[in-house]
């Protein structure tokens, strides 16, 4: 074709153009436009595993994002949040999705196309534990409440349960095993024992109190009750909790006093208080101890010395008035992990924190929730937790920590 013909039958086809009724809109697409390559996971921390809901997890590759808003990361179909972002890392909010498999991908604005799919386990963070409600139980009829709790060495773990069930009132310590499967140890002739100790031999101690008495009973790997010790106190006091030092003698709270039982079974009154007393925890050769002084509406936490089988000078670790986030709540339950944190359990809508001096710290948010009544720790990283939901439910938690707890002088 002479090319000097091209303008003129570019002008008769522009000119037939314009004479067209339909008119189509202009194309998108360019095919000069190159898309950015597809993002690459190349690893993932924490490797294979993390606990759902709670901490931070990185993906690590190329191709990503510095600006974190154009980095979109989906754990199966949920968009979760980025919390930071580089050309090769990004951080997320890990998500509360439990899950054997989660399927992870990553898609950054500019490119056509996603990242390879990346499978991930996510574990509960937070769990109910255990069945601990009897056969017959209806949630809308019946009450069941649970108050003191420990573990043993072997990972089973103990709990005074309270059960109103058709109008019958029942009171019994359940045993879990590591895997969940909940028995009963023993049907107790008291009503609830508000504070359970694993001792030697396994042998499960027991502090209740049943009108003026209050008193530590003793149960046998075969649930067998035996009376341990009778304790003064008045008609009014409550008792509350209690724990073993490295010489086998127990710590417990009565009121407003602290009292020393011996292996032997001979008591006496080591401390007295202006404060109501509830939780107790002997750690590194202290013994700690939360109470409230009524008249003043002050909540502390303090520690004393151990010194044989007397106490030193209280001190205050925890003052409730110059702590704003614990907001005028209790502290019901006590506990230390393996690096020195004190985590306590209160009344608080958010009921668990770890206090690192004045500051206290929320565990798992929005995980948990409020009333963390009894704390213990097993030998590795799982933390059980009373939770008393109101006056008539209660539930045993199951808290993966990530760390360890303090030693624990009962587990022999």
């Amino acid at each position: 074709m002479n090319r000097h013909k091209l303008p003129l039958l570019a002008g008769a086809l522009v000119i037939l153009g314009a004479g067209c009724k339909n008119d189509t809109a202009p194309s998108l697409f360019d095919p000069n436009d190159q898309s950015n390559p597809a993002p690459v996971v190349r690893s993932i921390a924490p490797a294979d595993s993390a606990l759902a809901g709670a901490g931070e997890i990185t993906l690590t590759g190329e191709n990503f994002s510095a600006k974190k808003e154009e980095n979109i990361v989906y754990f199966d179909t949920t968009p979760v949040e980025v919390l930071t972002a580089s050309a090769t890392q990004v951080k997320v909010k890990s998500p509360n999705i439990i899950s054997d498999s989660v399927k992870i991908r990553l898609a950054v604005q500019g490119a056509e196309k996603f990242s390879a799919t990346v499978r991930y386990k996510l574990k509960a963070a937070v769990a109910p534990f255990g069945k601990i409600e009897d056969p017959g139980y209806s949630a809308t009829r019946d009450a069941l409440r649970a108050y003191g709790v420990d573990v043993d060495a072997e990972g089973n773990v103990y709990v005074s349960t309270e059960q109103l069930i058709s109008g019958l009132t029942t009171s019994r310590i359940k045993k879990i095993s590591p895997d969940g499967k909940t028995t009963n140890l023993a049907t107790t002739t008291f009503l609830r024992a508000n504070a359970l100790r694993v001792g030697p031999s396994n042998t499960v101690y027991a502090l209740y109190k049943t009108g003026r008495l209050r008193n530590i009973a003793t149960f046998s790997s075969a649930g067998v009750q035996a009376p341990f010790v009778s304790l003064p106190g008045n008609a009014t006091d409550d008792v509350r909790d209690m724990d073993f030092d490295a010489s086998g003698n127990l710590w417990v709270t009565i009121g407003t006093d602290i009292y020393l039982v011996k292996p032997n079974q001979a008591i006496s009154k080591v401390a007295t208080t202006a404060d109501t007393l509830s939780a107790l925890r002997v750690y590194n050769g202290y013994v700690y101890f939360a109470g409230r002084n009524k008249a003043l509406a002050e909540e502390k936490v303090w520690r004393s010395q151990l010194q044989g089988e007397t106490l030193g000078a209280k001190e205050v670790v925890l003052d409730g008035a110059a702590a704003s986030w614990l907001n005028g709540r209790s502290v019901q339950s006590l506990t230390f992990s393996e690096n020195g944190d004190m985590y306590v359990g209160t009344n608080h809508p958010e009921g668990l924190f770890v206090v690192r001096g004045t500051s206290g710290e929320v565990v798992y948010p929005g995980l948990i929730g409020s009333s963390i009544y009894a704390l213990s720790w097993s030998n590795g990283t799982l933390l059980y937790a009373v939770r008393q939901i109101n006056v008539n439910l209660s539930q045993l938690l199951k808290i993966d920590t990530g760390k360890k707890g303090a030693p624990y002088y009962g587990r022999r």
